[in-house]
């Protein structure tokens, strides 16, 4: 569950989880089919289950694997909009911009199957809003006892090249999560 994939360490254009599952549609965001790595989906259950029985009955996953094709596809569309939205730029300061936010394809976490996107059903946008959700401290609190840690912390781009992102989460086990949690330190820090 220690799988790096980041924009240093990529994942082939081939690779996909040994073993997939498809989360229980009454976790996601409109019912919509997500599929993880087998034991990261029973531990993604047993997050949001437990979420839910603590009060924060908003939470759903709005995102999990992702092939290499469909990152290609999200990649493509991002720099379409920065293109769109920026017409005096040239298209390198443009994908320089998507990838603040964005992976290339075989970059991204996705495609490990080890990692998802929760979104609240009150506010389905992915922004830093979802820090002010107040299941967001229940999952600072809690989450690495799941196994999953707060992938892209506020203050840790330089090291894992990504802005603050308080709705993604990765699953690396629990111990490792719990000594990531309690070190205050990133998936990259850790491995190294």
């Amino acid at each position: 569950y220690l799988i790096l994939a980041n924009k240093e360490t990529k994942l082939g254009n081939e690779y996909v989880p040994a073993s997939l599952s498809t989360l229980p549609s009454s976790l996601t965001l409109y019912g919509k089919e997500i599929k993880m790595e087998a034991t990261a989906a029973l531990a993604v259950e047993a997050l949001v289950r437990e979420l839910r029985a603590c009060g924060y009955t908003d939470i759903a996953v709005t995102s999990g694997y992702r092939s290499y094709e469909y990152q290609q596809i999200l990649f493509n569309t991002y720099l379409g909009n920065e293109m769109a939205a920026h017409p005096s730029w040239t298209q390198a300061q443009c994908e320089a911009e998507v990838l603040t936010y964005s992976a290339r394809p075989g970059e991204s976490e996705h495609q490990t199957g080890l990692c998802i996107d929760l979104i609240s059903t009150n506010n389905v946008v992915l922004d830093t809003s979802f820090a002010q959700n107040p299941a967001y401290e229940w999952l600072m609190e809690n989450a690495h006892y799941f196994g999953f840690i707060l992938r892209y912390p506020q203050e840790k781009e330089s090291i894992t090249g990504y802005t603050y992102e308080p709705w993604h989460y990765r699953f690396v086990g629990a111990k490792a999560a719990t000594e990531i949690h309690e070190k205050g330190i990133t998936l990259e820090e850790y491995l190294n």
